[in-house]
């Protein structure tokens, strides 16, 4: 045999070997991603009904919920990085020790309890009704922040490779849409119309809360049992962290984290945007109040949206996190603008597909390109500080909701809406409702792809982090 045969037998044996070590355990990889249906389900289902619920069902003026939701994303964004560094920093033996598993048991119950409780809202008030609105949403997202940003920050720091990153990532987001499905599809089979003003139609939103309680309290524990893994307590509890102020200053300072920051919040300006208008765009604009109807649409999209994070999942690999974000950018900016013409729902179906296909894009692609800039903000400070970095994020993306609450209150204004009643709808305030759907957007989709032109790290050095992390010199 020739010494080149020799040395091609030797290094496809290393490139298997290779290939073995990165493989992440099926029980591991199926009981983390689990987590994304506990936290997909509580803010997914929160962001569908709760707008509905109070400005519809419970019939608070527009300008009123403006208020409530800009107090709302205004405290809420304090929760992020203040809860992000606390974690950082804790060091326990309780709820099963280490830094994130403590966090992640002891808010299971109450995140599937608090689901009860948004819907069970005083009456008979407008002002009364406002502020329990507005004091049930800032505990949610309290409770839900404290689990969300542990699940998310040990995403990179259980899985350091890029390949172990592809593969869990997949994984994650196909278990995140089954998410999305159980959020938006399932109160179709206990709410007869999103936009009813009946009694029942309360006793209804009350029954998807409990069911989403439920959903929430068992896959939370299943991933607590299966998808956790940490350092041991000594271990962590002898590792020096930076200290709160000293880490959120590092953070901010970050140029790269503040410029995709920037990207990434437009996306999810989309993701608050659309859950929330869905029920009203759909009884309004396309004339179909039941809400099988909402149900039929979200399902297509998000069905499409498991196809998209495949996709979207290839292109990463091949071009890169940055690349593959800016392309999943312009798909989706062209999807949205067909909406602004079409009347017709089988047309509107259609458009949901590649509106789909472009949902799997960002949903997949901000945390591996978040991994990133925490891969590299570890060689400088020589911390892992993942929950920091997000709960600064954080901080905008619950931000994007002021702007969501903005742009409807502007196309309420425009439409003669003070109150939203479907029932004697114009063709102007149907009008507004395909811009807030199409246009705004697709403007939101421009400016991201603007932001993300001046991110640094691309696909050269997306690779030489990986190659720093395994301790070899870069050329």
């Amino acid at each position: 045999m020739s010494e080149n045969s020799i040395k091609d037998l030797e290094n496809n044996d290393f490139k298997k070997e290779e290939k073995s070590k990165s493989e992440v355990n099926l029980k591991l990889k199926l009981g983390f991603s689990i987590g994304e249906i506990t936290d997909i389900v509580a803010y997914q289902g929160f962001s569908f009904l709760i707008f509905t619920f109070y400005a519809v069902i419970i019939g608070i003026s527009v300008s009123i919920v403006t208020i409530v939701y800009i107090i709302w994303s205004l405290v809420n964004a304090f929760n992020d990085p203040i809860l992000g560094a606390i974690s950082d920093r804790t060091k326990t033996k309780r709820f099963g020790g280490g830094r994130r598993r403590p966090w992640i048991t002891s808010m299971i119950l109450p995140l599937g309890l608090v689901m009860v409780f948004l819907f069970v809202t005083p009456r008979g008030n407008e002002i009364i009704s406002a502020i329990y609105m507005c004091f049930i949403m800032c505990l949610f997202d309290t409770i839900y922040t404290a689990y969300s940003i542990n699940h998310t920050s040990l995403y990179p720091e259980i899985f350091p490779t890029d390949k172990s990153r592809e593969e869990v990532g997949a994984a994650r987001r196909i278990l995140m849409v089954f998410g999305l499905l159980i959020a938006f599809i399932l109160p179709s089979f206990v709410i007869q119309e999103y936009t009813g003003d009946s009694e029942v139609s309360i006793r209804q939103y009350q029954l998807a809360g409990l069911i989403y309680g439920i959903i929430i309290i068992v896959t939370g524990l299943i991933h607590v049992k299966y998808g956790i893994t940490e350092p041991s307590y000594e271990e962590i509890a002898n590792k020096k962290s930076l200290g709160f102020l000293e880490s959120l200053k590092v953070t901010i300072k970050n140029r790269y984290f503040m410029i995709f920051v920037g990207a990434s919040t437009m996306n999810w300006y989309i993701f608050t945007l659309l859950p929330l208008i869905m029920p009203v765009y759909v009884a309004g604009a396309l004339g179909r109040p039941e809400s099988m109807y909402t149900t039929l649409l979200l399902l297509i999209g998000f069905l499409f949206s498991i196809f998209g994070v495949i996709f979207w999942s290839k292109v990463d690999a091949k071009f890169g996190s940055k690349r593959a974000f800016n392309y999943s950018m312009i798909w989706w900016l062209i999807s949205f603008i067909p909406l602004l013409f079409l009347t017709d729902y089988n047309l509107v179906m259609i458009d949901l597909i590649f509106i789909g296909i472009g949902l799997g894009g960002p949903t997949y692609l901000i945390d591996r390109n978040l991994a990133n800039i925490i891969d590299e903000d570890e060689f400088k400070t020589n911390n892992r500080r993942e929950a920091s970095y997000f709960g600064i994020h954080a901080i905008f993306i619950r931000l994007a909701a002021i702007l969501v609450i903005f742009s409807v209150n502007i196309i309420c204004t425009y439409s003669g809406w003070e109150q939203i009643q479907l029932s004697t709808i114009t063709e102007q305030q149907k009008l507004g409702l395909r811009i807030l759907i199409s246009i705004f957007p697709a403007i939101a989709m421009l400016v991201g792809i603007l932001f993300l032109k001046f991110f640094p790290i691309d696909y050269k050095r997306q690779k030489e982090l990986q190659t720093l992390k395994k301790g070899k010199k870069i050329e």
